[in-house]
């Protein structure tokens, strides 16, 4: 497998007889980076081996010598991209009246990451501090994922995702793969407010704010991480791509992922979990729900959590509040934050996981940590 690479790497980069090992270089996307072996440069040794031409030109352009073997100019990226992605603290565009798509909120392509002027942003408005129940216009990335039983017979929504282009879903693996129940995924909804509602609607006095309607789309094609363990829930990610594209709006536009250089939230970081999962008396959630939690260390959530899993690097725990948790049917969904300035912009730093019930006290939940899989999202939703 390592020749195999070596040779892949020497066939994709340009040989030059300029060596500068060590020297600092400018990436393709204006980052400033250090020149260095290709092989000791994951973010592009990854990218190149899945044969993607994207990759390919991107790590050629990122050549800045070779000695014993080629080097690179290694930045935190792969592809092509946009200098916006590289800032956490983009202004939000300005938005217009409840139902417009805001200037800037055009589709994009289904094989790219959106830029910081497009993800992670809400319709301005006021929020109620301490509300259980979202807005009809919060979290607009959040989908629902549907299925149906061996009978073919639909079951309705049992795992949650969010946007994170116009094209595709994500969410975990344990929601794909659903052995050994007789369950098999069909499609996820978009701009979902109020399932037991065919409009979605709020009063403001004697006002009546409407959403758009929902978007229901096929999935075409479904991307567990090869490396799923069921039993430890390591890996516990995948894609869903859509079979068609959709538009963003005030009601359905997509989540930022972290960019991978950026540290994690620290512990006791207030976060964000949000879905349709089960309530206090085991029912689903009729309207779309919230919480926050505390940021646990890894450390301390593995001491209540070791006999129904190990904690890896990979996770990242929240909760063991009372009351407040993620539950059955939450699976997929995000746990969020936010950085703020003079604006606030959402970020995806968890994938609902697993945990010991729902919202015992002491017993947090387990997410994956988004931010370790940035290289292998982008890979997959790259065009081919």
């Amino acid at each position: 497998m390592k020749l195999f690479l070596v040779c892949l790497l020497l066939l994709t980069l340009q040989l030059t007889t300029i060596a500068e090992r060590g020297v600092p270089c400018i990436t393709p996307n204006k980052e400033s980076a250090i020149c260095t072996p290709v092989t000791s440069c994951h973010i592009i040794r990854d990218a190149i081996t899945t044969r993607n031409e994207s990759a390919i030109d991107f790590a050629q352009k990122s050549q800045c010598g070779y000695d014993t073997e080629p080097l690179v100019c290694c930045g935190t990226f792969a592809y092509t991209t946009e200098p916006p992605y590289f800032s956490i603290f983009t202004k939000r565009p300005p938005v217009n009246s409840i139902g417009k798509r805001p200037p800037g909120l055009e589709l994009i392509s289904g094989n790219t990451l959106p830029n910081r002027t497009l993800c992670g942003i809400e319709r301005e408005a006021q929020r109620l501090i301490g509300a259980t129940v979202a807005a009809i216009d919060e979290f607009p990335w959040m989908a629902l994922i549907r299925y149906k039983d061996d009978k073919n017979v639909d079951v309705g929504f049992k795992c949650g995702g969010t946007l994170i282009n116009n094209r595709y879903v994500m969410t975990a693996a344990h929601c794909i793969l659903t052995d050994p129940q007789p369950l098999t995924l069909t499609g996820v909804r978009l701009g979902e407010w109020k399932l037991s509602t065919v409009e979605d609607c709020v009063q403001h006095v004697a006002i009546y704010n409407c959403a758009d309607p929902v978007v229901d789309r096929l999935v075409e094609e479904q991307i567990p991480h090869p490396y799923f363990n069921s039993k430890t829930g390591n890996n516990d990610l995948g894609l869903l791509r859509m079979d068609k594209d959709v538009a963003y709006t005030d009601f359905i536009r997509p989540i930022c992922l972290p960019p991978i250089n950026i540290p994690p939230p620290p512990v006791g970081s207030i976060m964000t979990v949000c879905g349709w999962g089960a309530t206090e008396d085991g029912s689903q959630a009729d309207i779309k729900s919230k919480i926050e939690i505390p940021l646990i260390a890894n450390s301390e959530c593995i001491k209540t959590v070791s006999s129904l899993t190990s904690i890896t690097p990979n996770q990242v725990c929240a909760g063991g509040v009372e009351g407040k948790d993620a539950c059955k049917g939450d699976s997929g969904g995000p746990l969020m934050r936010t950085y703020v300035d003079d604006t606030s912009q959402w970020y995806q730093e968890g994938i609902v996981s697993r945990g010991r019930g729902c919202g015992k006290k002491g017993y947090p939940g387990v997410y994956t940590r988004v931010a370790r899989y940035i290289n292998w999202i982008v890979n997959n939703i790259a065009e081919i």
